[in-house]
């Protein structure tokens, strides 16, 4: 068994991306360390897999094929292939061409999307690259006989050159995409959503890249992986999933890994006990490649699928297909399908193989890792962005951390406050836009408090950690409007080295009011707001204690008189709030424990419930979700949840987030039940600069079985229960 893993710094290899990664010069490369070096690959035995059957030769030129399983009747299903000028092929499981779809271009790839959400449900869709307009093609399959319909496609408008096509369906929020790859290295995703009256509209909602060519693709839900062969370099894979991180990881390296000169097709395997191969043709040699998903990507064998009888085997493999589906008979165990470039004196067609076949050639049921357990990533609930904010006014890492203001009178009128740590501080609507602009500095983390006396009134109060000068900005809200106006009494210096979050607290009987700073070190401080008594309000330090490295989120429990610290990399704490309470603190959730959460823990905010109930949400920053734990008994973790993109309101999910916070009280008719924010690291439809998107409480509430309570008044205290 050959083992090597690749460890590349921006995705970037200086002697096979020497023009960089997606076309920028890299700044900087990892070492690439091999257990056993690329050229020892050649050492292993070429097994031998038949052939058990093949298609009639296509009508021009076979490239790429895809497979549509009746699960009705498994024996008629259908597998389809690209025919060049030809249109699109529909061959039977025993090769024999049923049909030809002609079309006006060149089709060079195509795949199934097997349950497309419609009005009238799920169908199965086939989607075809036409390279000569270009375009996308979309066709209906019908669920009994496998024909094809052509579907109209809107809202897409290709430019350039395309290779190749694969389409994908998320678990998380069960939507579906197409990759599309291009000669220039660009990789483009589209959503495809249904348009009504039998149309399906595309939106073009990110860019990914390698260096060169990029050919064919394939794709995985279960792992949620898109590979990607860029011809004369490698076999790529990437997040499939829209609200993830664009940074890709190398699954074997031509000439100096185990592929010699160009990676033909690609083609996932994936049966229920947990078997997981990715397959790749080496183009120059017509071999397969087989890597263990479960180990690494593991090369398990290299294999040449040779010929029986009348049937040839194949010398120049192309496009690859795999499927673990019970075909019954011959391919009751499932089937992979290889493109046959070179089909002695025929023109070239598809070679099929029964996977039982490549079983015992490969002995995989001896050598095989398996792991029926799915990601934690596909056990969490979706629930759609209900709301966004405008964009922020700088670009890059920007937007932070919201906070949610209730009018007094009128909840409808309530506000969002959000930080842009490159250069102030936002007041937006319930609808997303912006009333007010603070350029006050880079501040990075926001909270606030009610009924702050201050010149013989009841305030509302705002506290913000300004990273440019190390301070603490305070403002007062207008009660009519929600805008903001600064009541500080001089600079509130933290005297800190790297000031960074910061959140709230007050003690439910006194009224006492406290703002928490901490330091990237670790350092809290904990200062006390008085009135100044000439309008302002003064910072007085009251205590400091610390958690052992870099934190930032954090979230004061008025009622309980907890403070509940995000430790970024490591875990979640709990100290006493109070001003005389002690300083050492304990770890109640910690990252290494729960496969369910990823570092960075980042922000954290409390749902109030009822008589004392409720929640902890903390974003789990490295896998695009957010946590849930129960307010009470020990904080046990309940579930997760991700924001995805609302195909209604036409708005993006939220991922990569940094700050965010929760409210129960009711803030009008289109946030009955509250509502959840959080801020966007990603502002993809359009494309933009970062912001916020929310979710209206309920939606998280029912697909967690969570309260939905609307008792809470953020104004009145509470006692302790």
């Amino acid at each position: 068994m050959i083992k090597y893993r690749v460890v590349v710094l921006l995705a970037c290899i200086a002697s096979a991306l020497a023009s960089g990664c997606g076309g920028e010069s890299p700044e900087g490369v990892a070492a690439v360390a091999m257990t056993e070096a690329g050229a020892n690959s050649l050492s292993l035995d070429i097994a031998l897999i038949p052939v058990s059957a093949e298609t009639q030769p296509a009508g021009h030129e076979a490239n790429a094929v895809a497979v549509w399983v009746n699960t009705g009747a498994p024996a008629s299903s259908r597998i389809y292939g690209t025919a060049g000028t030809s249109g699109v092929e529909t061959y039977d499981m025993n090769g024999m061409r049923l049909a030809v779809m002609e079309t006006e271009g060149e089709i060079k790839g195509l795949d199934v999307l097997p349950a497309f959400a419609s009005e009238a449900g799920t169908m199965p869709l086939l989607v075809a690259l036409d390279v000569h307009s270009p375009a996308v093609a979309v066709f209906s399959i019908d669920p009994v006989t496998g024909d094809l319909s052509r579907r109209e496609l809107a809202g897409i408008n290709l430019e350039g050159s395309y290779e190749g096509l694969c389409a994908y369906q998320s678990l998380l929020d069960k939507q579906s995409y197409i990759f599309l790859t291009k000669g220039s290295g660009k990789l483009e995703q589209w959503w495809l959503r249904d348009a009504g009256a039998g149309d399906i509209h595309a939106r073009h909602v990110r860019d990914l890249a390698v260096a060169s060519e990029a050919g064919f693709c394939t794709t995985d839900s279960t792992s949620h992986s898109l590979f990607v062969s860029e011809k004369e370099v490698g076999i790529w894979r990437f997040n499939a999933d829209v609200e993830t991180e664009v940074v890709p990881e190398i699954i074997d390296i031509v000439k100096f890994g185990a592929i010699t000169e160009e990676v033909g097709g690609l083609a996932v395997y994936r049966s229920p006990a947990g078997m997981a191969l990715l397959m790749a043709s080496d183009a120059a040699t017509g071999r397969i490649h087989f890597y263990d998903m479960n180990n690494d990507y593991t090369l398990l064998s290299r294999a040449s699928l040779q010929g029986e009888g009348a049937v040839d085997g194949v010398e120049e493999a192309g496009g690859l297909l795999a499927s673990a589906a019970d075909f019954t008979g011959s391919f009751s165990a499932g089937l992979l399908v290889a493109t046959d470039d070179d089909n002695e004196e025929s023109a070239s067609n598809y070679k099929l193989v029964a996977w039982r076949d490549v079983e015992a050639a490969l002995g995989l049921q001896q050598r095989i890792s398996r792991d029926a357990t799915p990601p934690a990533r596909a056990g969490f609930v979706a629930v759609q962005a209900g709301l966004q904010t405008a964009p922020v006014a700088t670009p890059g890492d920007a937007a932070d951390d919201p906070a949610i203001w209730v009018h007094p009178t009128d909840p409808s009128l309530s506000t969002l406050i959000g930080t842009n740590k490159q250069g102030g501080l936002y007041v937006y609507d319930l609808r997303g836009n912006v009333i007010q602009y603070l350029e006050d500095g880079q501040i990075n983390n926001v909270d606030l408090r009610y009924n702050f006396a201050l010149g013989g009134e009841q305030v509302d109060l705002v506290t913000a950690s300004n990273r440019t000068d190390a301070s603490i900005n305070i403002y007062r809200v207008d009660p009519a409007s929600g805008r903001l106006t600064e009541v500080a009494d001089g600079l509130q210096a933290t005297n800190m080295a790297d000031t960074y979050g910061a959140c709230m607290y007050q003690h439910p009987v006194t009224r006492a009011t406290y703002v928490f700073v901490n330091d990237s070190s670790g350092l809290y401080r904990q200062w006390q707001l008085h009135d100044s008594g000439n309008g302002r309000v003064r910072t007085d330090l009251v205590r400091e204690f610390s958690v052992p490295s870099q934190p930032e989120g954090c979230a004061a429990d008025d009622e309980y008189g907890v403070l509940y610290v995000g430790e970024e990399d490591e875990a979640l704490w709990l100290f006493d709030a109070t001003a005389d309470g002690d300083s050492e603190g304990r770890v109640i959730a910690s990252i290494a424990e729960n496969p369910a959460v990823k570092d960075d823990f980042e922000g954290v905010a409390i749902y109030y419930g009822e008589s004392g109930n409720g929640y902890l949400i903390v974003s789990s920053q490295g896998n695009d979700s957010y946590a849930v734990y129960d307010r009470r008994g020990g904080n046990r973790y309940l579930g997760s949840f991700v924001v995805t993109a609302n195909p209604v309101l036409d708005i993006d999910g939220a991922s990569e987030t940094d700050g965010l916070d929760v409210i129960s009280t009711p803030l009008g008719e289109d946030f009955p039940f509250g509502l959840f924010i959080a801020q966007d690291g990603r502002n993809l439809m359009p494309a933009a600069y970062q912001n916020y998107k929310a979710a209206a409480w309920e939606h998280i509430a029912d697909a967690l079985e969570l309260e939905k309570h609307t008792g809470w008044n953020p104004r009145a205290a509470v006692l302790r229960h």
